[in-house]
């Protein structure tokens, strides 16, 4: 009975500190993000009519943005891409927003499994970018990514990834 307890708390012990080196090594790979991620989110308060963040997210293409999902100071809902020397706003009502972009999606190819859509910017326009996959009867799974304007919903490109 004593050698049972013996392994349980052993075992006990090897698993808090396995959980608490992981939880550290994450912490750690992901601080510099976590710290763009604070800094863009304050820079949005100080210059743009940002005054509760919603959501944060990261939109690389041509230039890497910081993209900020929220509302003014009346609830309305604002979208802030802040890059490395710009910061441009824009207010909700002044495009669609992404539920509307995944509905183009769903329209086009009603058996799309749409896995995310986020606010963007490429070839500086503004746009939603809508990450889903297909898989065609006997075929492989296939994923795409449409652009669409930010401001009117019109299709700008899609691309397809390819396994090679």
């Amino acid at each position: 009975m004593r050698k049972a307890w013996k392994i349980t708390i052993i075992a006990g012990a090897a698993a808090v500190v396995i959980v608490t080196g992981l939880s550290m090594t994450f912490n750690f790979i992901m601080d510099k993000e976590w710290t763009e991620q604070r800094a863009a989110v304050l820079t949005a308060y100080e210059k743009t009519i940002l005054a509760k963040a919603v959501k944060v997210e990261r939109f690389v293409a041509e230039k890497p943005y910081t993209v900020i999902t929220g509302e003014d100071k009346i609830g309305q809902p604002v979208y802030v891409w802040v890059g490395q020397d710009e910061i441009h706003t824009e207010m909700g009502s002044a495009g669609i927003d992404a539920a509307q972009a995944e509905a183009k999606v769903k329209v086009a190819h009603p058996e799309a499994k749409v896995l995310r859509t986020t606010p963007g910017i490429r070839s500086g326009q503004l746009v939603w970018e809508v990450f889903y996959k297909l898989q065609p009867e006997d075929k492989m799974e296939q994923h795409f990514y449409d652009y669409y304007a930010f401001k009117d919903g019109q299709l700008i490109d899609t691309l397809r990834l390819t396994i090679q």
